[in-house]
């Protein structure tokens, strides 16, 4: 009798009955058999993926050949709220599907509705079919899809999921566009700046050689930055390049990063604004999970990922801890010292009138319109600090040349 083949290996990301996140790797027979087992312990599974080769080159190839790209945050966003439109409209899930995968748009999001379909019809609920897809979905969405269908509230959920990732798609498209000037100015600029270096000032070098002149101070370091650009520029880019390498080894470092963090939330404008900028993300998922039925230790859990800057994920995961064994959050927060005290004063009116979920989202309002505030007077300062200093260079650059010609018409005169 032939040896009975091992069964594969899920990778596994859930959320256990204290409310915490666990990892971790089960064998099962199948991606529905792995969820099932999980959710037989009292673990709220949230992605179930087949678990990646041991070898790094295997994963890569295994990516890379014959696989498909998960669709960007834009694709999931248009696919939630074309759903939640059509529920609200009063079509079944089935048949909203259906309409979906049939209709005009992205073909990925068609792709990923006739496979959420297909996975309906097989039994599976729209979480787990959502789950099921290779971590196509944030973990987000999964829990709060899980919570709509275990309350009965899909339609509202779903409904409230699309505002919440559209306006997260706005904001992302927005800092997108604002940052779009500049680099097409910095661009343009090295760009001139290079072309002087590398055209310009090669041909000028033999008629100043010739004339015999001693050449200004600026003109000199020109020709001396153009002779480095054209004959070290392997070199240039060889350290450039380690640079970049250096700094990204270094950022990936937790300590370092924390470090950098720390820094960061010290500094006088730019850390106020970053604290706020991490209090209005978290602010609007976790209410969009609260009011989505997401219990709130399991939400503080979910929310946690959106937070960039490492100092303050870390305190938000004692809170986390806090919450779970029966402490407030709006105290919790505020002993951290590190969200505004706007955000602890909403958050404990929200918890004292029994409606955390809409404090959660009008604070986000507040905070991102700040924010954004913020931050177009720093482009609008930008923009013009880049032209004056930019033009700067190239017009000195440009009068060490003038330079030289009028110190070599003088000697001729």
């Amino acid at each position: 009798m032939p040896p009975a083949s091992p069964m594969p290996l899920f990778q596994y990301k859930a959320v256990a009955p204290d409310g915490a996140v666990v990892r971790g790797r089960i064998a099962a027979p199948d991606r529905a058999a792995a969820a099932a087992s999980l959710q037989a312990q009292g673990q709220i599974p949230l992605t179930v993926e087949i678990a990646a080769p041991a070898n790094r080159v295997m994963a890569l190839l295994a990516r890379d050949i014959g696989g498909r790209r998960k669709p960007g945050s834009k694709v999931v966003a248009e696919l939630i709220g074309r759903l939640a439109m059509l529920l609200e409209a009063g079509l079944a899930l089935e048949a909203a599907l259906t309409l979906l995968a049939g209709s005009e748009g992205v073909a990925v999001a068609r792709e990923q509705a006739g496979a959420l379909l297909r996975r309906l019809r097989a039994g599976t609920g729209l979480a787990d079919a959502m789950e099921a897809s290779a971590g196509m979905f944030p973990p987000v969405v999964i829990a709060m899809i899980r919570a709509g269908e275990a309350s009965g509230t899909l339609a509202p959920t779903l409904g409230r999921l699309a505002a919440h990732l559209a306006h997260a798609e706005a904001v992302r498209q927005s800092l997108r566009s604002a940052l779009v000037y500049p680099a097409v100015l910095l661009t343009t600029a090295a760009g001139s700046v290079l072309l002087v270096l590398l055209v310009v000032l090669p041909q000028l070098e033999p008629v100043f050689a010739e004339s015999g002149a001693q050449l200004p101070l600026l003109t000199a370091l020109a020709f001396a930055a153009s002779n480095l650009v054209r004959e070290w520029w392997w070199a240039i880019l060889t350290f450039t390049a380690t640079l970049v390498l250096l700094g990204h080894r270094l950022l990936a470092s937790p300590n370092v990063r924390a470090r950098l963090d720390a820094w960061i939330l010290r500094l006088p404008v730019l850390g106020m604004t970053m604290r706020r900028a991490e209090a209005g993300r978290f602010a609007r998922v976790l209410g969009t999970l609260v009011g989505g039925g997401v219990p709130l230790p399991t939400a503080l859990s979910l929310a946690q990922p959106v937070l960039a800057n490492k100092v303050i994920r870390g305190a938000v995961a004692k809170v986390t801890t806090a919450v779970r064994e029966g402490g407030g959050l709006a105290e919790r927060l505020a002993r951290t010292k590190l969200f505004p005290e706007l955000v602890v004063q909403m958050i404990r009116i929200g918890e004292t009138t029994g409606r955390l979920d809409a404090m959660l989202l009008r604070l986000a309002d507040l905070l991102e319109v700040d924010v954004q505030r913020t931050l177009d007077r720093a482009f609008s300062l930008l923009v013009p600090v880049l032209t004056i200093g930019l033009g700067g260079l190239v017009a000195g650059i440009i009068a060490s040349v003038m330079l030289a010609v009028l110190g070599a018409n003088n000697l001729v005169q």
